[in-house]
């Protein structure tokens, strides 16, 4: 990627998850330094040493992003390894129960509103106060195409992913006089290895194949546009929301 981020140093959480992975690798093929975060230190030491090895420098860091105490620890281990933060990914995220309105319990709900949301305001918040101090700096929230339209299988998931699209709205208008753009991504179904199962087949029916903007994009596609919000072509982009999703989807 021509490192377009050289010198730059990121935080992607959900570091060790299909999109998380990709975002971090692209970042490191575009010059930066990255810290990958998530909750499972085997796969994050694992893509931690992948990283080192083919790029500037990565860190691995196990941090529950719910919790003020281990977000604070993973800015700070940031700062202390590499002097500086300029990019923050905000990718933890997950539906975590596929249930009706009705039998959701109220303890699912604040879990699910926890990862999905509080994590991304208490990550923000972290990274702001970093950033303001420096000068500036990029804020991307992946949010999903289940925040923008209905999703009556996962209202939980649904209504925190639509939080997650206000609030970079708003965070970009509070922080932009800061330098610090904050820009939203809202993948739709996307062939990671994790929902290989869901993906519909590559040919129709008569055996030609699915033109590739109606086949659901590739985690690869979702890192090609978080390296450009996080490079000096986005400069003058902030409080924007970037759905990525097959064609097929819009309806």
């Amino acid at each position: 990627m021509d490192n377009v981020l050289a010198d730059r140093v990121a935080i992607v959480t959900g570091g060790a998850g299909g999109i998380g992975s990709r975002i971090a690798r692209a970042y490191t093929a575009a010059g930066a330094r990255v810290v990958i975060a998530s909750r499972s230190q085997d796969k994050l030491d694992r893509l931690a040493a992948e990283l080192s090895a083919s790029g500037p420098g990565a860190l691995a860091v196990s941090a529950d992003v719910t919790k003020p105490e281990e977000v604070s620890n993973l800015f700070d281990r940031t700062v202390d390894a590499f002097g500086r933060l300029d990019i923050l990914v905000n990718n933890a995220g997950g539906a975590m129960f596929v249930k009706q309105p009705l039998d959701l319990l109220p303890e699912e709900w604040s879990a699910a509103i926890a990862l999905n949301l509080t994590s991304v305001f208490l990550c923000s918040q972290g990274a702001a106060k970093v950033m303001i101090e420096q000068g500036g700096g990029r804020i991307i929230n992946v949010s999903s195409v289940a925040g923008i339209r209905m999703s009556p299988g996962f209202v939980h998931y649904g209504a925190a992913k639509a939080g997650v699209i206000n609030l970079t709205k708003s965070l970009a208008s509070c922080w932009g006089p800061h330098d610090i753009n904050v820009n939203c991504i809202a993948p739709g179904l996307t062939a990671t290895e994790g929902v290989a199962d869901w993906l519909p087949p590559r040919t129709r029916k008569d055996g030609s194949p699915v033109p590739n903007l109606q086949f659901p994009p590739d985690p690869e596609h979702v890192a090609d546009l978080a390296v450009f919000l996080a490079s000096d072509s986005s400069a003058r982009i902030s409080g924007e929301l970037f759905p990525i999703r097959a064609l097929t989807e819009l309806a």
